[in-house]
């Protein structure tokens, strides 16, 4: 009701994870293809904006966010051992627990939150060795935007909404080591 509003952090972080998925290969040498990927980050305070509230008290929204999974289809070209391939698809994010302090008052929320988007990317996988391949990935996840709300219960601004300004984006350079079955 203030309008309150926030901005994203854009500071680099590292996620680990993992991905399952298959490819089929015809033609030559087009490949098409599925796959999920889930990542996984055991940080707290991943995500922290610095706002001004109206009354001109600093305040800050801190957002866990936990995971990042996708689910794509896959589509490219293979020469010999190397295989250049774009996707697109879904993509989720988990929060837990944000945070708002006012004043030095924190209010955390005992919720959990998902947050659906989409995603695009483009890739080079080689094989290097057997059933044994590396790759190397560019992903854009675009978010749409995220508010949050002061429980009633608190003493600062209490059912105040904070609206993040805009929409949300994930950029990602993912590095892998896969292992294929069936080869």
């Amino acid at each position: 009701p203030n309008g309150n509003s926030f901005n994203g952090d854009n500071t680099a972080r590292f996620l680990g994870g993992g991905q399952v998925g298959f490819n089929y290969q015809f033609m030559g040498g087009v490949v098409v293809g599925a796959e999920a990927d889930f990542d996984w980050r055991p940080n707290t305070n991943n995500t922290q904006s610095i706002i001004l509230a109206p009354s001109g008290t600093p305040a800050s929204v801190t957002v866990n966010n936990q995971w990042l999974t996708t689910f794509t289809g896959r589509l490219g070209y293979a020469w010999d051992r190397v295989l250049v391939y774009g996707k697109g698809g879904g993509a989720w994010v988990g929060s837990s627990n944000p945070t708002i302090a006012i004043a030095g008052v924190s209010n955390t929320f005992n919720s959990s939150s998902s947050n659906f988007g989409w995603t695009i990317g483009a890739g080079l996988e080689y094989a290097v060795w057997g059933t044994w391949s590396v790759r190397a990935e560019y992903d854009y996840i675009g978010l749409a935007s995220n508010s949050f709300t002061v429980p009633g219960t608190s003493t600062v601004l209490p059912n105040d909404i904070f609206t993040g300004s805009g929409t949300r984006s994930i950029q990602m350079v993912n590095l892998g080591i896969n292992y294929k079955f069936g080869y």
